[in-house]
């Protein structure tokens, strides 16, 4: 077999194999794959390439042993994971809850490696800007974020776009301009508040009627100033 021939055979291998994979595996829709999910589907993909392409280094036959081991070995863990809680859970995660009765849980933002703008970006993309709106918001394994808004929102006259102000104790100073704020505004504000300095702020947003949700690290009921 020629080097073309045998590339041809081994790339209608390969879609071949990809289509069966699709089709026994690729029953959940691409928003809710979990990590596992999407990283086993890059690890199967990767396979398949290198027959494809290292047809010189690699043998057909290695290439069909490593597909038909790696196939099996899923459908194994899959029956494993339908089986065994445990197992599902070990493997895919458990839901976290990151916001709590309006609080934002910070060991639960630690333990997920999840950064205050993550969140942010998660509750905008279900056009949630102001964190006050939310009762609950859970952390789901394949990466979405599920929300309980508050029965009655904190509704007021529209004057800004919610925004961050303080981040882990660092203020945003591009998002202060943008609104022609000062810092010496927002430290008058804190201190009002009882509260000495930017450091010892966790998370502050500044909402639609110009007030500011501030949560602090000692992990206190947040305020609204």
């Amino acid at each position: 077999m020629n080097g073309i021939t045998e590339t041809v055979v081994r790339t209608l291998l390969g879609l071949i194999f990809l289509l069966i994979f699709t089709k026994v595996f690729g029953k959940k829709q691409l928003g809710e794959l979990t990590y596992f999910n999407y990283a086993t589907s890059i690890a199967f993909g990767n396979i398949v390439g290198e027959m494809i392409i290292h047809y010189r280094e690699v043998p057909i036959s290695n290439g069909l042993v490593a597909v038909l081991i790696w196939s099996f070995a899923l459908l194994a863990i899959e029956f494993l994971v339908k089986r065994s809680p445990k197992s599902k859970l070990a493997l895919e995660g458990e839901p976290c809850i990151v916001i709590k009765k309006g609080m934002i849980m910070q060991q639960a933002l630690d333990k997920l490696n999840l950064g205050l703008d993550d969140l942010c970006m998660l509750l905008r993309n279900q056009e949630i800007f102001s964190i006050t709106e939310v009762d609950y918001a859970i952390f789901e394994p394949n990466g979405q974020l599920s929300i309980k808004k508050k029965k009655t929102p904190d509704a007021a006259p529209s004057h800004f776009l919610p925004s961050e102000l303080i981040v882990d104790g660092i203020v945003m100073q591009g998002n202060l301009r943008e609104y022609g704020l000062t810092e010496e505004w927002i430290q008058k504000k804190l201190q009002n508040a009882g509260i000495s300095s930017c450091k010892s702020v966790f998370f502050a947003q500044l909402q639609e009627d110009g007030t500011l949700y501030i949560a602090q690290k000692n992990n206190e009921k947040p305020l609204i100033i």
